[in-house]
C-alpha cells in the first residue's frame, strides 16, 4: 500500500524528477568546496539540540523531515513590535501567517496550506507555547494565548506530523518564551504607534535556590485600523525549572490570556476594500460583533533519567470562556479541556526507541440564541455540552548506520465526539473516527551537509464547532462530514559552506488530500457551514538561504512556491483558496556601533479566494525598517534601548488575508496603510 502511494506521488508530481538535476548541482557544489578547503576546516557540526516540536530522540542535525529552527536575537527582541506572530514567521519557509488586522478572528495560520480552511482561529496544525498543546483534542488552536513579543524560539515542521501529534497535525508550530543564555534579569519595554495603539511589558528571569523562574506580564491596546476594530489584550506567564531527587527535572509552567474587548469588522466586497478599506459592515456595527475571552492555561512535566534512558510524564489543563455575538446569533462556549502524555526514550541500545500513550479530553458547554441589538436574546437555538475524548499510543525508532540514520513511527488514535442536547430536542449525538498512521524516514550525514527523505501522514477531523454548524438547523452533530486524511513525501539538502558563511536548505514536497473539508455559507452574513469535497495534491518547493558576508551584517532570504489544487468532486483542477503559490522574504540586518539596523521585505503572490478561482486577492509587497540604539549607564547596569519601526513604508493598500467563499463577494479583509512605532527598552 505504501510503496503504490509512494510511486503514485511521484508519478504526479513530476517536478520531483525536474528539479532533481538542481538539488544534485547543490549537492555537488557543496562536496567539491568542502574538499577544496580540506574537510577539517570545513566540516560543520549542526546544532545538537533535541528538536522540541517532536518531543522525541530526535535531535536538530539527524531530523528525517522538514525543519526550520529560529533563535532570536537580542536586538530582533529590542526593536520588533511583534504585536501579531506573522512578524516572526514571514521569514520561515513553508508557513504562512495571515494577520487579519482583526482580534475578534485571530490570525490565519496554514503550512504548506494546510489550515486554509479556517474562518477563525486555526485549523489542520499543531501550535505549542512552552510545551503546553494550544491545539485541544478536536483540533482547534486559539493563537491569541501566544505574546509574539516574548517568544524566543521557533522550531517549525513543515509537513504532515500525525505520527507524533495525532489529530490535525498537518504542521507543528512550537514556540518558546524561555530566556536565552546571557539575558538580562529584568526587562521592561513599551510603545506607542499609529490607530491608537499602546504596548507595555514586563520580564523577569531570575535563578533562586537553584530554581530557574522566568515571568511575564503584557498590555496591549489599539484602536485598529479599519472601524469597529478596537481590541484590548492582557497576557501573563510564569514558568519554574527545577531538580528533583536524583536524576530528575520538574517544569511548571502556567499562562493567562483575557481579552475584555475585541471588535468585528467583518470582510468586505472588492471595490469596497479599495475605495474605503477602514469601512466595517453596518450589520456586524449594528449587532456589535466580535469577542471577549479569558483563557488560563497549565502544565507540568518530569522528566526522569535512568542511565542513558528517559521518562517523559505531562499533564495540562485548559479553562476558557468565550463570549461571541454576531449578525446571526450569539455565542457563548466554556470550555474545560486537558491531557496527560507519558513517553519513555531507550537510547542505550543499538538503536533509539521513543513509546508512549497520550490521552486529551474536551468539555464544552454551547450556548447559542438569537443577538437582539449587541446582546444576548431569548431565543435559544443550541444548548448542549459536547464531549470529545483521544486516545493513542504510538513509537518511534531510529536506527544509526554509519553515515544514515533511519527512522521509523506509527500512532493509533481514537477521537469520540459527543453531544448531550439540554433543550429536550432529542438532539444527542455522537461521532467517533480512528485513525493509524505511520511515518518513515532516512537521513545521509555528509562532510557539510545532510541529506533527508521522509514519508509520512496526518488526519484531520472536523471540530466541534464544524460540527455543531448543521445547514438544517438545530443541535446535535452533523453526520456528513468526515475526517480528512494526508500522505505527504519530501526530499532535502540542509547544510553550511563556511567558507562563504552560507547556511542553506532546500526542500520538495507532495502532499494528497483526501475527503477535503470544505467551507460554505447560504446566506450573508450567515453561519459557515462544512463539507467534504473530493481530493487536493499540494506540492512546491521551499527554500532558505542565511548569509554573512562581512562583520556584523545577516541577510536571509526565502521563497517558496506551492501548488494546490483540486484533483476530484465538484472544484476539480481549481486552486485551492487562501494559498498563495509564490511566497518571498528577505530580512537584512546590521549593528553600526551600538545602533542596529533591519529592513523587511515581504512579497506574496495573488491568490483566489473562492473554491470556484472566480476572485483572486492581488499580490502585494510590504518593505519595514526598524532601528534602535543602546546606551549603557555607567555603574547602573542599566541599558536603554529606544526604537522605531516604519511598517508598509511604501504605503501599499493590499488585503492582508480573506474570508474563503464568503457569501455575496465580501472576501476581502484590507491591511492597514503605513504605521510607525516608537519606544524604549529598559534592561538590567
Amino acid at each position: 500500500m505504501l510503496l503504490i502511494i509512494f510511486f503514485r506521488m511521484l508519478k504526479t508530481y513530476h517536478f520531483f524528477l525536474n528539479l532533481s538535476f538542481f538539488v544534485c548541482l547543490i549537492i555537488f557544489a557543496a562536496e567539491v568546496t568542502a574538499q577544496s578547503a580540506g574537510n577539517d576546516t570545513l566540516r560543520a557540526e549542526l546544532d545538537e539540540i533535541r528538536v522540541e516540536a517532536t518531543q522525541s530522540v530526535i535531535t536538530v542535525d539527524k531530523a528525517p523531515l522538514s525543519l526550520s529552527r529560529k533563535v532570536r536575537s537580542s536586538n530582533d527582541l529590542a526593536t520588533r513590535p511583534a504585536t501579531t506572530l506573522d512578524r516572526l514567521t514571514f521569514s520561515m519557509p513553508g508557513v504562512f501567517v495571515n494577520n487579519r488586522e482583526n482580534f475578534a478572528l485571530g490570525e490565519q495560520l496554514t503550512i504548506r496550506g494546510m489550515g486554509w480552511r479556517s474562518q477563525f482561529g486555526v485549523r489542520g496544525v499543531q501550535v505549542l507555547l512552552d510545551d503546553m498543546p494550544l491545539t485541544v483534542a478536536d483540533g482547534q488552536t486559539i493563537l491569541n494565548m501566544v505574546d509574539p513579543a516574548v517568544v524566543r524560539r521557533i522550531e517549525l515542521l513543515r509537513g504532515p506530523s500525525s505520527t507524533f501529534w495525532g489529530n490535525s497535525s498537518g504542521g507543528v508550530l512550537h514556540l518558546s518564551t524561555r530566556p536565552l543564555p546571557g539575558e538580562s534579569s529584568f526587562k521592561y519595554r513599551g510603545f506607542a504607534g499609529s490607530y491608537g495603539t499602546l504596548k507595555q511589558e514586563l520580564q523577569i528571569a531570575e535563578s533562586v535556590n537553584g530554581v530557574q523562574l522566568h515571568l511575564y506580564g503584557t498590555y496591549f491596546d489599539t484602536e485598529g485600523f479599519r472601524d469597529h476594530s478596537a481590541a484590548e489584550m492582557i497576557r501573563t506567564g510564569a514558568s519554574a525549572r527545577f531538580s528533583g531527587w536524583s536524576d530528575s527535572q520538574i517544569r511548571i509552567a502556567a499562562t493567562y490570556a483575557g481579552m475584555p474587548e475585541a471588535q468585528h469588522p467583518g470582510s468586505l466586497p472588492e471595490q469596497l476594500a479599495i475605495d474605503s478599506p477602514r469601512q466595517a459592515r453596518d450589520s456586524f456595527v449594528e449587532t456589535q460583533a466580535g469577542k471577549n475571552f479569558d483563557q488560563a492555561m497549565i502544565s507540568g512535566s518530569l522528566l526522569q533519567q535512568f542511565g542513558e534512558d528517559i521518562l517523559n510524564v505531562t499533564i495540562h489543563g485548559t479553562y476558557r470562556w468565550v463570549e461571541n455575538p454576531l449578525p446571526f446569533g450569539y455565542i457563548n462556549v466554556e470550555r474545560y479541556a486537558g491531557g496527560f502524555r507519558n513517553t519513555y526514550e531507550v537510547s542505550g541500545l543499538p538503536f533509539e526507541l521513543h513509546a508512549g500513550s497520550e490521552v486529551k479530553w474536551q468539555f464544552d458547554d454551547r450556548l447559542e440564541t438569537n443577538n437582539d441589538n449587541g446582546g444576548r436574546g431569548d431565543q435559544i437555538d443550541v444548548m448542549q455540552r459536547e464531549t470529545v475524548w483521544n486516545q493513542a499510543l504510538f513509537t518511534r525508532i531510529n536506527i544509526p548506520f554509519k553515515r544514515f540514520a533511519f527512522s521509523a513511527g506509527l500512532r493509533a488514535d481514537r477521537l469520540r465526539f459527543s453531544a448531550n442536547d439540554k433543550l429536550g430536542t432529542n438532539a444527542d449525538g455522537s461521532r467517533t473516527f480512528t485513525s493509524l498512521n505511520p511515518g518513515f524516514g532516512v537521513t545521509y550525514e555528509a562532510a557539510s551537509f545532510d541529506l533527508f527523505t521522509n514519508l509520512s501522514s496526518s488526519f484531520e477531523s472536523p471540530t466541534t464547532t464544524e460540527l455543531v454548524n448543521r445547514p438544517d438547523g438545530g443541535g446535535g452533530f452533523n453526520s456528513d462530514v468526515d475526517p480528512e486524511k494526508t500522505w505527504g513525501l519530501e526530499s532535502g539538502i540542509r547544510g553550511t559552506i563556511i567558507k562563504l558563511t552560507l547556511d542553506y536548505e532546500v526542500t520538495l514536497f507532495g502532499m494528497q488530500i483526501d475527503n477535503l473539508l470544505v467551507p460554505f455559507q447560504t446566506s450573508p452574513d450567515g453561519p459557515t457551514f462544512f463539507r467534504n469535497e473530493g481530493e487536493t495534491r499540494h506540492a512546491g518547493i521551499e527554500t532558505s538561504f542565511g548569509l554573512s558576508p562581512v562583520r556584523n551584517l545577516n541577510v536571509q532570504l526565502m521563497y517558496s512556491w506551492l501548488d494546490a489544487k483540486f484533483r476530484s468532486g465538484e472544484f476539480e483542477e481549481n486552486k485551492i483558496p487562501g494559498v498563495s503559490p509564490h511566497r518571498f522574504s528577505s530580512v537584512i540586518s546590521g549593528n553600526i556601533g551600538n545602533t542596529y539596523l533591519s529592513a523587511d521585505l515581504e512579497w506574496v503572490g495573488s491568490y483566489y479566494t473562492n473554491s470556484i478561482n472566480s476572485v483572486k486577492n492581488d499580490s502585494y509587497k510590504l518593505v519595514s525598517l526598524r532601528a534602535n540604539h543602546s546606551v549603557d549607564i555607567p555603574g547602573s547596569g542599566i541599558q536603554l534601548s529606544p526604537f522605531i519601526a516604519v511598517n508598509n513604508l511604501f504605503d501599499e493598500r493590499f488585503n492582508t488575508s480573506v474570508s474563503i467563499n464568503a457569501f455575496g463577494g465580501r472576501f476581502f479583509e484590507p491591511g492597514a496603510d503605513r504605521s510607525f512605532q516608537a519606544g524604549i527598552q529598559v534592561s538590567l
